[in-house]
């Protein structure tokens, strides 16, 4: 009955009628009215000592989602510069206050979400209303406000084209909406909101090869930012339950929709480990809910709250077997974790043992980072690193560390293959 009334609006509209068309426009004009005063321009500066001015790097839009001060934008908008201005809805000019490490953001890479706080100076800001991005629907209306090449308070609109959208390649952990709004450079960061002026999303990125709009925009669900920006205001990173195994999604047999997502390894000391998972074993639901690839369990365990406990059911052998997992974080010994967080920001790659062979194998990998773009997979085994063998993961940070923390080759082991990947650097995207 909606979709009939929304289009005798529309022809109503077109034919310049009153009535409901003005009531069809209001709607619009109501939602950006509600939602444009949490909306920021922020412009990214580059300061380099020996120079005298700053360097402008790029542009953006922030959401305003506390009074105490709190926006939400992109990673990839404040991650070009390290001095930053804020321009208010009002056209007042602010910078962004030093927080916890005194860093000007706090982000979380995998989600490309990143949180600032400005000083509200007597003047409370007024923040977005979040809505439940679960309950939105394909085809229904949905506005964006934000900076496209910096000019600000832009509004436009379209329908949502399609949700949960994944393996897009413009974070780690993907679950899009993607609609048909025009949005350009500057508009990351800015809101997605709905009819009723709420926000459904953070847009993020347009995929395009001109570099300007071509029909297709994606935003980061309200569901995400909200968790996202709340552990990053509490805990200054976000913690997320570790399961603990090495998956991969299988294709269903023809004919029949849909994949299974079967265990190829678990990792040593992991959660997994403890309850008795084992390779081979097909993951059929988790809490109730049926798993049919990848997306879907990394959605249902990244939304689950870190202590809370999943009930996972699997097949092994022909039968159905539930394992209850606490979910926890996981932790990293701290000899070796600076290694290992340098090696991911450098490179995307996480590193794990074998909980069966004892080997080293690669459990992450970040699509945006240089291990995944020089071929790497998740579930490699490593068997040298520039040309030094070694027994255990420890022993491999090491070289890695005596080497300047840089990759030149890599001896793998994928399968029943054996083959070397010479690193060719500087190959993250912008």
């Amino acid at each position: 009955m909606k979709k009939i009334i929304l289009t005798c609006s529309l022809a109503l509209l077109a034919m310049g009628a009153g009535g409901p068309a003005r009531e069809f426009n209001r709607a619009f004009v109501d939602a950006a009215g509600k939602s444009k005063n949490s909306v920021v321009n922020i412009i990214v500066y580059k300061s380099e000592k020996g120079k005298l001015h700053d360097a402008k790097t790029g542009y953006g839009s922030g959401t305003l989602i506390t009074r105490t001060g709190y926006l939400v934008t992109n990673h990839h908008v404040v991650r070009k510069g390290n001095r930053y201005q804020i321009v208010l809805p009002d056209g007042r000019e602010t910078e962004p206050k030093l927080l916890r490490d005194g860093v000007f953001y706090l982000s979380d890479e995998k989600t490309d979400l990143a949180i600032m706080k400005i000083d509200p100076n007597g003047e409370e800001p007024e923040p977005v209303t979040f809505d439940d991005s679960d309950t939105l629907r394909e085809g229904e209306w949905v506005i964006a406000i934000g900076n496209p090449y910096g000019l600000r308070q832009s509004i436009t609109a379209g329908i949502v084209s399609s949700i949960g959208r994944s393996d897009v390649g413009f974070a780690d952990i993907e679950d899009f909406i993607q609609t048909d709004v025009p949005i350009n450079p500057g508009n990351s960061g800015g809101p997605l909101i709905n009819l009723q002026g709420n926000l459904v999303g953070i847009n993020t990125a347009i995929r395009t090869v001109s570099g300007g709009y071509q029909g297709i925009s994606f935003a980061i669900p309200s569901n995400i930012v909200k968790k996202v920006s709340s552990e990053l205001i509490r805990h200054g990173r976000v913690r997320r339950g570790w399961l603990g195994f090495l998956a991969r999604e299988k294709r269903s047999r023809p004919g029949v929709e849909g994949s299974t997502v079967e265990i190829i390894s678990i990792i040593k000391g992991s959660p997994a480990q403890a309850v008795g998972f084992a390779p081979g074993d097909l993951i059929r639901e988790v809490d109730g809910k049926e798993i049919n690839s990848m997306g879907s369990l990394v959605k249902i365990v990244g939304n689950t709250p870190i202590g809370e406990t999943l009930k996972i059911t699997v097949a092994r052998e022909g039968h159905l077997r539930d394992f209850n997992l606490k979910l926890r974080e996981k932790t990293i010994y701290k000899k070796i974790r600076r290694q290992m967080r340098h090696l991911y920001g450098r490179y995307g790659i996480e590193l794990d043992e074998n909980a069966r062979t004892g080997e080293t194998v690669i459990s992450y990998l970040s699509p945006l980072k240089d291990g995944y773009h020089n071929g790497l997979k998740r579930g490699d085994i490593i068997l040298s690193l520039n040309g030094k063998a070694a027994n255990t993961l420890e022993q491999y940070l090491g070289i890695y560390a005596r080497s300047g923390n840089r990759i030149s080759r890599i001896d793998l082991k994928r399968g029943e293959n054996r083959f070397t990947v010479e690193f060719i650097h500087d190959l993250e995207r912008e």
